[in-house]
């Protein structure tokens, strides 16, 4: 059974446009099946999916001219003269898949152009061209967790979270004094400890035994992480690669410091620095900058790293316990909320983390045009404000515009004050 994803729809709405359709994003992470899914939606039998690990199509398309690309669509039934769909899959497996791109998207006008690829790095040293203008970039992620509750067959669930994201806030109040979340609460904080302990990639989520997802989590870290990087990059230091990788996994949420960790580490904070830029780049690891006003009082250089997903987290330090057998179970859910509001984050929309030299810390700070909203994440039942939350106000109120205050937490729900309180179960 093909699962879609929430990304279908927006990549739909954008069919219209010349633009090649770039899907961008991790192996394992489902590009294939979404390409396949967008040629199954189009309106026509004019489609073609190539898949460019088959040497017989790079071959082909490597050799690419307008004359060349004209009678290999042809030889496999596509009418250029026609609206037409072209999927290329594992672009970056071309020696100029810019080249080729370029010259699909201004000589084939009638031709929709969806390529894939599995890695910036790799796209970044083959793509001559930046095809400016000319492709609309979609970055494909693990499951959402509104997707990992679909893909296990939980559409109760699914339509609670749903119900929870369109309503007001009267709405959402009604929610948690009807104890109608509290009846789901069990089901649903089963699940999400799943997804926080194994991650969220498609396969995995669908496999059903421990040892099989502990697996399948193993191969995408030791092909993708391990290999295709490391290969790509050409990185000498396999062992200082691998330690890092463990310590930023240990480290998950921590402030980062390059210089320090590079000593702690006996790795050059040159190399430290481009570790982390591959990791980056390759869709592994993201950062989130600090907030601050005054830099004399506030952290302003470190920042600190999340892993894109908490399965590859978990595989690099050897631990798929139960949540209730964790101690870093802070740590997963602050990963989480983190990958939440930077994955829904718009143009206009910056995350920071915010602490100062005394301590205060708040563990997400999001700025958008019309305020900031402060999340402060716990991982047990938590009904307090936090000090530093109260401590930010007092110290802000004249000269900032708070609109919103979150505390998220395993399971507490109170929409009736100025502090939300809200389980990490139902943020969307």
């Amino acid at each position: 059974m093909i699962f879609e994803r929430d990304i279908v729809s927006s990549i739909l709405n954008k069919f219209g446009s010349r633009e090649v359709v770039f899907l961008l994003g991790t192996r394992q992470t489902g590009k294939t099946t979404i390409a396949k899914i967008l040629q199954g939606k189009w309106k026509t039998e004019n489609s073609l999916y190539i898949d460019l690990e088959d040497q017989t199509y790079r071959n082909n398309f490597n050799a690419a001219s307008i004359d060349t690309l004209k009678n290999v669509l042809s030889i496999e039934g596509i009418d250029v003269k026609k609206p037409g769909l072209l999927i290329l899959d594992e672009v970056q497996l071309l020696n100029d898949p810019s080249n080729v791109l370029k010259l699909l998207h201004d000589h084939f006008i009638n031709l929709k152009v969806v390529a894939t690829g599995s890695s910036s790095l790799e796209i970044k040293q083959k793509f001559s061209d930046s095809l400016a203008g000319r492709k609309k970039v979609y970055l494909i992620q693990p499951l959402n967790f509104d997707e990992f509750l679909l893909f296990k067959g939980e559409e109760k669930l699914h339509r609670l979270r749903e119900l929870f994201k369109k309503e007001d806030e009267k709405g959402r109040r009604k929610l948690a004094d009807t104890g109608t979340v509290n009846h789901y609460e069990k089901d649903l904080l089963t699940l999400f400890g799943e997804y926080l302990i194994y991650g969220s990639y498609p396969e995995v989520v669908l496999l059903k035994s421990r040892q099989d997802k502990i697996e399948k989590i193993g191969s995408i870290v030791t092909s993708y992480i391990q290999k295709d990087i490391r290969d790509i990059a050409r990185i000498d230091n396999i062992e200082g690669y691998n330690n890092l990788l463990k310590y930023l996994a240990i480290n998950a949420g921590s402030e980062f410091n390059s210089t320090n960790s590079a000593k702690t580490l006996s790795l050059q904070r040159n190399t430290v620095q481009r570790y982390i830029g591959l990791l980056t780049e390759t869709f592994v690891i993201n950062e989130l900058k600090p907030f601050f006003i005054n830099k004399n009082k506030e952290i302003s250089k470190s920042v600190k790293i999340y892993y894109k997903d908490t399965g590859v987290r978990n595989f690099q330090i050897k631990n798929f316990n139960n949540m209730e057998f964790r101690d870093d179970a802070g740590k997963l859910y602050e990963n989480y909320i983190f990958n939440v509001i930077d994955n829904t984050a718009d143009i206009l929309t910056s995350n920071y983390f915010y602490r100062t030299t005394s301590q205060t810390e708040i563990d997400f700070i999001q700025e958008k045009e019309d305020g900031l909203s402060l999340i402060e994440v716990k991982s047990g039942i938590f009904k307090n404000i936090p000090k530093a939350v109260t401590e930010f106000e007092l110290k802000y109120k004249k000269t900032l515009k708070i609109k919103n205050k979150l505390i998220v937490n395993r399971s507490y729900f109170d929409y009736s004050k100025e502090v939300k309180f809200i389980p990490a179960f139902l943020i969307t």
